[in-house]
């Protein structure tokens, strides 16, 4: 598949060609998430560059690094007519507050261009959820595309197979994978961990950066390909029947279900902790006792 083919493609695409029409969808929102630092601006720097085929700008700043991440409101950046690409914010570690907000941003309960602050109660995501009550229907179809760069090891301690599942039962896809970095000797480890996780579209790419846009034939094609491919899906998608009303309602209830079950392990840790401290207590106050009776002899 050449350049010119695939570029056409995805810039005349739209949802009215199925053989369903849009159903009531407007748009696609390519909702990129995942660790800051790994290439999501970079990413949507460098789509922007091949599909307009021109000068290279930035129009998402980048992250210095991991512990210093540039994008924390969630902005949106159109690609064609149809397509936008989203850059949610990034998630440090991918534990049960995160991936909260994580899951809200790909449930698209967020709004866009507004900063994303971390909430860690269950109030605070009910608040989230209800605000949506007074918003303008939802008529975005939502793709979810996770973001790694090859450069980090996946850690076995945070389940991103839970997080692939829990984005695929949001958005109804199973996310596609972009790795970043794919020179990396780690990339061949990366994809099968991924594969064994059920992801099924994973692409390596090489993104372009402000320092280096130098034209590459092997860049372009590869990020070509995987928006090519990511848009392919949505085609097939559109040929099912689909409500985006109803589909609004599923993920605000599988969101009610994560922050109320989050809200429920968070008490039974915080009541385990509460536990070992009396225990800790009582097993002190006993030395004591045998300490004192010592001398009472």
């Amino acid at each position: 598949m050449d350049s010119p083919y695939m570029r056409d493609y995805i810039r005349n695409f739209t949802l009215n060609n199925g053989p369903r029409g849009n159903q009531g969808y407007s748009r696609v929102l390519l909702q990129l998430f995942g660790y800051p630092g790994h290439g999501k601006s970079s990413f949507i720097n460098s789509c922007k560059y091949v599909m307009d085929d021109g000068p290279y700008n930035v129009y998402a700043k980048v992250a210095v690094s991991e512990e210093n991440p540039e994008t924390m409101i969630r902005y949106a950046y159109k690609l064609t007519e149809t397509i936008t690409l989203v850059d949610n914010r990034g998630c440090a570690k991918m534990n049960k507050d995160e991936t909260g907000e994580i899951y809200a941003q790909l449930g698209n309960f967020l709004p866009l261009d507004t900063k994303v602050t971390w909430h860690t109660e269950y109030k605070d995501m009910m608040e989230i959820l209800l605000k949506t009550e007074t918003q303008e229907e939802n008529v975005d179809l939502i793709v979810p595309v996770f973001i790694y760069s090859a450069k980090k090891p996946i850690d076995p301690e945070e389940n991103l197979g839970e997080i692939m599942l829990k984005a695929k039962q949001i958005t109804g896809l199973i996310p596609t994978v972009v790795i970043t970095r794919k020179l990396s000797e780690h990339l061949p480890d990366l994809q099968e961990k991924f594969r064994r996780m059920g992801v099924e579209n994973i692409f390596p790419v090489e993104n372009y950066t402000k320092e280096d846009h130098r034209r590459t034939r092997g860049k372009h094609e590869g990020i070509l390909k995987c928006l090519y491919e990511i848009i392919k899906d949505v085609a097939f998608k559109m040929e099912e029947t689909r409500n985006p009303s109803a589909e609004k309602i599923e993920r605000k209830r599988i969101l009610y279900e994560f922050a109320h079950k989050r809200d429920l392990e968070k008490a039974q840790e915080r009541e385990s902790r509460e536990r070992a401290r009396r225990e800790e207590l009582e097993k002190k106050l006993e030395r004591k006792k045998g300490f004192f009776g010592l001398f009472e002899k």
